[in-house]
């Protein structure tokens, strides 16, 4: 039995469960594996035992039922940590404060945090200081640090207790830097949002992942890369300049404004994808069942717009000779200037290549006259 056979039986063994507490135990076993690491993934198994007895342990726990004995394993205790949470639903007595504030640190030249269920800002120091000021609850077998770490700032959490219930109290990380030179920054957390709101310039990647939450990005000078991944929250890019840009969600919004790179790309699922006022060579927007628009930008090299049930709107800053538009969709029209083009079509031979493909879905593409600000981009 592997790791995602165990986790599907437990899941199984706990049906009778109200959703949120089966939902809550589901978590914490799955970030116990994930803790572990894939090379543990045996001995975490032998651990835990039948997962039906360790589902009937739970319910015994929560009041809902009595364990039925199941051989060897049937007296195996619940993990402490849980076992706690379940009796005592995540009280604040459970909890310990962990805090670091030092608003005059020693200039670092990266960043690292990685925390769970806890927001992380990042804004421009108002003096030119590194500054961090840092509050995370912790759970019954957790632990925390923060500092700097071989020129890195770091903040991480560690343990394996159930550190979603955090989310009852006031916890953050807050970092204050100057417009400076950084070689790497990377923002971990989960079911938390995460805000970058800095003038910095980044040699490496800002790198940034969430869970359930927004990511929001802005003000950043330059960058070899700025990457964010998040599930059911929006990503908003802002005024920033970066030689690759990625925004990766599912079920959230993805807007990206004034923004300049070589290669951008969007891609969710169910919700909408905006670009405008962007520079870029080559640009992807995928999503599915949301739409697509395209305003204000200029490029050099191709974009490539895919969803499905949902339009497609392109605006083009130039004339139809400078590009070559090939549009599809099914059930829908398409419009080029206001006129209907049928349901495929393709338009121009420019050098600019524009790919549309919906199902479904309303195609427009407009024209739009160049300014002179546009043609010095």
């Amino acid at each position: 039995m592997n790791k995602e056979q165990y986790l599907q039986k437990l899941r199984e063994s706990l049906g009778g469960l109200p959703a949120k507490d089966a939902g809550e135990i589901m978590q914490y076993y799955t970030e116990y594996f994930e803790d572990a690491g894939s090379e543990q993934e045996d001995a975490v198994i032998g651990e835990l035992g039948d997962p039906a007895v360790l589902a009937a342990q739970a319910i015994e726990a929560l009041g809902l039922g009595q364990t039925q004995e199941t051989g060897q394993n049937a007296s195996r205790p619940l993990l402490p940590s849980l076992l706690g949470l379940l009796r005592g639903r995540g009280s604040a007595s459970d909890e310990r404060q962990y805090r670091f504030q030092e608003m005059d640190l020693e200039p670092f030249r990266g960043v690292f945090v990685r925390v769970r269920n806890c927001p992380i800002s990042m804004y421009k120091s108002a003096d030119g200081r590194y500054g961090a000021d840092v509050c995370l609850l912790l759970n019954e077998g957790e632990t925390a640090q923060a500092g700097i770490e071989n020129g890195v700032f770091t903040v991480r959490t560690g343990g394996r207790a159930l550190s979603h219930r955090n989310m009852q109290g006031n916890q953050y990380v807050k970092l204050y830097l100057p417009a400076a030179e950084y070689d790497r920054i990377e923002l971990h957390s989960s079911n938390a949002s995460v805000l970058s709101d800095c003038p910095a310039v980044i040699r490496g990647e800002l790198a940034i992942d969430t869970s359930n939450s927004s990511v929001n990005v802005s003000g950043i000078r330059d960058a070899a890369k700025i990457h964010a991944d998040t599930s059911n929250g929006s990503i908003i890019f802002r005024s920033l300049k970066s030689t690759e840009l990625i925004a990766d969600t599912s079920n959230g919004a993805i807007r990206i404004e004034d923004a300049a790179c070589d290669v951008c790309s969007a891609d969710t699922s169910n919700a909408s994808i905006s670009i405008k006022a962007a520079a870029f060579r080559k640009c992807v927007a995928d999503s599915s069942n949301g739409s697509i628009t395209v305003s204000g930008c200029s490029f050099t090299g191709d974009l490539r717009a895919d969803t499905s049930n949902a339009s497609i709107t392109a605006e083009l800053i130039g004339s139809e000779s400078d590009y070559c538009v090939s549009a599809d969709t099914s059930n829908a029209a398409i419009y080029v200037n206001g006129e209907k083009r049928g349901k495929s079509c393709q338009v121009g031979s420019g050098s600019r290549k524009v790919v549309l493909d919906t199902s479904n879905g309303r195609i427009n593409v407009t024209y739009k006259p160049a300014l002179l600000k546009d043609m010095q981009a």
